[in-house]
């Protein structure tokens, strides 16, 4: 490798403080009129600047009289900032003078200011092909770049306008990535944001138009109007003069529910968002161009007819081909406008591996589909997402995978797809049977090797190269092993590398007397040994203890109940880990550690704590899951309190969580730690955690439709209560498992959970679980149509509830019961029922509760011809739904405004809510709403004359309804007949929905 393709990289930053990185050791720039002249330089990167200029940038326009002497004197001291390697005297090919004035030469990609600008370009181009989502990541890439204002903390005139321009410049980019998201349908995410936008800049007119489109289309109008009326006051104070036409129109379009408002960003939510799931690019990327150029022609597939592309990145451990995979999956990230999966399957993690079933759910959620509509079989979830990939090109990279069996059911069946696996078995079987190409991964070469440690650590690789040449061959040229070398190496710069090769030495010779097997991991087990040795006490502790964590990754308040110290010791342990290059973050807030360290940690663990130190460490870690979960229910649902273990139960007070919407999102940060420690919990023999966690979680996961989840979580606990013998738990993770089944429209299935869970908590006489499962089982009913035996169920459930003094169970089985004494025609009574069981939620503060009694009284009273107040009742339920992240509800709560706004006889209204119910239900796999919304659509057309569309759309409702087996299906039949032509004097009435 030539000396040009190893030199140091500089990176400028302009946006926030002024930066410059030799690779990734920042530099001194000296004082702040030497900053002034580069960051000025930097601005008109590639062109000459004049002197007179760059003294009026520093200085004003009254320069003192040594003034050009002052600034030669800045220059020649940049350039010696910025080429350290420069001989003393020798031509500077970076900042170099030329008749026009100084010329700083700065390559492409290495400023931030013209990355911002490129970004933008490229929202442009794919905005213009009609790309939204494309535009969208180029949008949000190009203002993350944006640290602060414009060289924050350099004063000088010609800055501050520069500072004015530029950030003028950046809100109108970030007025249209906000654009760009209302587009995509992610309105409900941007109210937080765009509230605090309208507050700081109250004279933005753009601002406020897209934050009333946000309340709309969160089903919050009144809100809306208010933000116009505000904004007109403020306009009318402060400038004399009133909204503009944009503003205006919107007031008016808002005013009369214009359904053009609402309708074209929910349709095309769902359907043009790709997954974007690469980690992060590894930063000081060395080497490997042969193995990159091998990798290209996944690039293209489709151009052969071999079927999927795939490639298999095989190696030793440490080689450094999750670096290699990640880096060239960026690269290639625009062959793929589709998207780009990725998953680590751990294949070689002392924990479980990730099963191919639970991938396939992580990859159809991202893919767009909501818990409801992921298949509970890994046969149908590979079958769903297949058909999701067909046509579509899209990236997958398998992380880590143990063998060619391990990602077979992940393999797209279409060619227009690409597939990267690593893995450190040879996956000879994909190469025999699925023609992957592989690519064997082997160490750095020498040249590599000793580029990736001179961007690591500097000239001291130049001042002593045959030291540097003996790190490297230790290192056995194994990246992960160079990177936390070359940190010991900077963390001890006062000593001289041969110093440091001297113990890593004595360090590998200890370490092949106790392994004489040959373990290729054992030169990185050297390097590891090495630097753990040299980690305090503390930090050391914190290591071997994170080996133990079943999750994906760890925030700081469970690494410290996983430890057992206090918050400030546990965040300075783990910075120390993470300056060590032991542990990286996976976040702001969050660590994850690779494979092999993972293995060495839990390995020396093993070897060093007790038992008791490690089941206490578990314990601790798992009370304070437990704990903590508990606290975000109290806050996410607060009814219901027995379906938790009780406060005074659990070992650690509860976290004080603000609220719902605080809660929810701490569950969802949370939820694969949470449930990877449910099943580790359950795998154990921890079974009061596994059971008190699948307790604690079930109505969270039901309500965010977690249905994969959810079905992991109730089949352990089942497991773990079989293994306990506590019969109690038994049933109840029996009952959940049962609702999970309901929820994804598997009735007999349903129907077979919940019969056998009412006759286990009949046996040990749990009055409240018989209620519930009594309740359900009467809703299995009631979809299904036998209202008689529906009714039967809920009658008994009530009278349960009411013994054991459960309000919660009661408030459903009421609204359970009014919803069949509705479908009987006992409208009295219906109402009643209705009544009773809304105001008993909104007691309770059971939202969700709530949400489905306003609906059902929805239902009700458009069937009794009260349009309106149907109208009224479903809007408020859709705002609860969509502040609880409940789509099913959500697109019932659509389809029953759509059918009240056309028994009002506003179809273009009833219309536009049925698309949008048609787009919620398809995204999330809820047939019976998507049946419905068919259904609706098709009354829709025929009432404007389109009796083609009208037959289609109830042709597919039928279908629908046939498949779930549910009585509608003959209600559609006989509407469809109803379009059939006529003899002569046969009615041809038609049967509306409700008739």
């Amino acid at each position: 490798m030539s000396d040009q393709q190893t030199a140091p990289a500089r990176s400028y930053e302009l946006l926030g403080p002024l930066r410059v990185r030799l690779d990734t050791a920042p530099l001194q720039l000296g004082e702040a009129q030497q900053r002034v002249v580069l960051a000025v330089l930097l601005l008109h990167a590639n062109q000459p600047v004049s002197t007179d200029r760059l003294m009026e940038a520093v200085w004003g326009l009254a320069p003192p009289a040594r003034a050009l002497n002052l600034l030669q004197r800045h220059v020649s001291a940049l350039r010696r900032v910025l080429e350290p390697g420069r001989r003393p005297r020798g031509p500077s090919s970076l900042l170099t003078w030329t008749d026009a004035g100084y010329l700083l030469t700065v390559p492409a990609d290495a400023l931030d200011l013209h990355v911002f600008g490129r970004e933008v370009a490229r929202a442009h181009t794919a905005r213009a092909t009609g790309d939204t989502a494309a535009a969208a990541d180029a949008l949000h890439g190009a203002l993350r770049l944006w640290r602060g204002r414009l060289c924050e903390g350099l004063a000088a005139p010609l800055l501050d306008i520069e500072r004015d321009r530029l950030e003028e410049q950046r809100l109108t980019v970030l007025e249209e990535r906000i654009e760009v998201d209302l587009a995509l349908g992610r309105h409900a995410e941007l109210v937080a944001e765009l509230t605090g936008l309208v507050r700081r800049h109250p004279l933005r007119e753009r601002l406020h138009a897209h934050l009333m489109i946000a309340l709309y289309r969160s089903g919050r109008q009144a809100e809306a109007l208010s933000v116009y009326r505000d904004a007109r006051l403020l306009l009318v104070d402060e400038l004399g003069v009133d909204p503009g036409p944009e503003l205006r129109r919107l007031e008016q379009a808002v005013l009369t529910a214009d359904p053009a408002l609402a309708s074209p960003p929910m349709m095309r939510a769902e359907t043009v968002r790709a997954p974007r799931m690469l980690p992060g690019d590894v930063m000081g990327f060395t080497g490997r161009h042969e193995q990159l150029a091998e990798l290209d022609p996944l690039a293209h597939p489709g151009s052969d007819d071999r079927g999927t592309a795939i490639g298999a990145v095989t190696g030793a451990a440490g080689v450094g081909k999750t670096a290699l995979a990640v880096h060239w999956a960026h690269r290639a990230q625009e062959a793929f406008p589709d998207g780009q999966l990725y998953i680590d399957l751990r294949g070689y993690d002392p924990e479980q591996p990730v099963a191919p079933g639970d991938a396939l759910a992580r990859f159809l959620t991202a893919l767009g589909l909501d818990g409801q509509s992921i298949p509970l079989t890994m046969e149908d979830r590979a079958a769903r997402y297949r058909s999701e990939l067909a046509g579509r090109r899209i990236l997958v990279l398998l992380d880590n995978a143990s063998s060619g069996e391990h990602v077979k059911p992940l393999l797209p069946g279409s060619p227009t797809c690409a597939v990267l696996v690593t893995s450190r078995d040879s996956l000879a079987d994909l190469v025999a049977l699925h023609g992957a190409r592989r690519l064997t991964l082997d160490s750095l070469p020498t040249t590599d090797a000793l580029a990736l440690l001179r961007r690591l650590i500097g000239t001291r690789v130049q001042t002593a190269p045959r030291a540097a040449a003996q790190l490297a061959a230790l290192c056995a040229g194994l990246p992960l092993a160079l990177r936390i070398a070359a940190e010991l190496a900077a963390a001890r710069s006062h000593d001289d590398l041969s110093v440091l090769v001297t113990e890593l030495t004595d360090q590998q010779r200890r370490l092949d007397l106790l392994d004489s097997g040959g373990d290729p991991r054992a030169t990185v087990r050297a390097v590891f040994s090495w630097s753990y040795q040299q980690l305090p006490a503390p930090a050391a502790r914190t290591f071997r203890l994170l080996g133990l964590h079943p999750g994906p990754d760890i925030d700081p308040t469970a690494a410290a109940a996983l430890i057992g110290t206090g918050p400030e010791e546990t965040r300075r342990s783990l910075g120390v880990l993470v300056r060590a290059h032991l542990l990286h973050h996976t976040g702001s807030t969050r660590y994850g550690m690779h494979d092999l360290l993972r293995a060495y940690s839990a390995e020396l663990a093993t070897r060093t704590d007790p038992d008791a130190d490690r089941h206490a460490a578990l314990t601790r870690l798992f009370d304070h899951y437990l704990s903590s979960a508990t606290g975000a229910m109290a806050a996410f649902h607060p009814a219901a309190p027995h379906h938790r273990p009780s406060a005074d139960a659990l070992p650690d007070a509860l976290p004080t969580v603000t609220g719902p919407d605080a809660a929810r999102d701490w569950l969802e940060a949370e939820r694969d730690n949470l449930v990877a420690a449910c099943l580790h919990a359950a795998r154990t023999g921890l079974h009061p955690h596994a059971l008190g966690l699948a307790d604690t979680l079930s109505r969270y996961l039901d309500v965010s439709s977690r249905y994969a989840e959810a079905h992991a979580v109730h089949t352990h606990a089942h497991q773990a209560a079989r293994r306990a013998g506590d019969r109690t738990a038994e049933a109840r993770a029996v009952y959940r498992l049962g609702m999970v089944c309901f929820w994804q429209g598997h009735y007999q299935q349903a129907r077979d959970h919940l019969d056998q869970s009412l006759a286990l908590f009949r046996q040990t006489g749990n009055t409240v679980g018989e209620g519930d499962a009594l309740s359900h089982l009467g809703l299995v009913r009631w979809r299904q149509g036998h209202y008689q035996q529906a009714t039967e169920h809920h009658q008994h459930a009530i009278a349960l509830f009411r013994q054991a003094g459960d309000s919660d169970g009661e408030a459903l089985a009421l609204l359970f019961l009014g919803l069949s004494a509705w479908r009987q025609g006992e409208c009295g009574p219906a109402i009643d029922r209705l009544q009773q069981a809304l105001a008993l939620c909104r007691q309770l503060g059971n939202r969700s509760g709530e949400a489905y009694a306003l609906t059902a009284q929805g239902w009700f009273h458009c069937s009794q011809g009260d349009h309106e107040r149907a109208i009224e009742l479903h809007d408020q339920a859709l705002r609860l739904f969509r502040q609880l992240g409940n789509r099913t509800g959500e697109a019932a709560a659509l389809n029953g405004l759509g059918e009240s706004l056309q028994a009002g006889g506003r179809t273009a209204g009833a219309r536009a809510r049925h698309t949008a119910a048609l787009t919620v239900a398809t995204a999330i796999g809820a047939r019976f709403e998507q049946a419905r919304a068919h259904d609706g659509l098709a009354v829709t057309h025929l009432a404007t004359g389109d009796r083609a569309k009208a037959h289609r759309h109830w042709a597919d409702a039928l279908a629908l309804y046939t498949a779930l087996g549910v009585p509608e299906a003959g209600t559609v039949l006989a509407r469809l007949a109803s379009l059939e032509p006529k003899a002569a004097g046969e009615s041809s009435t038609l049967l509306l929905p409700g008739q």
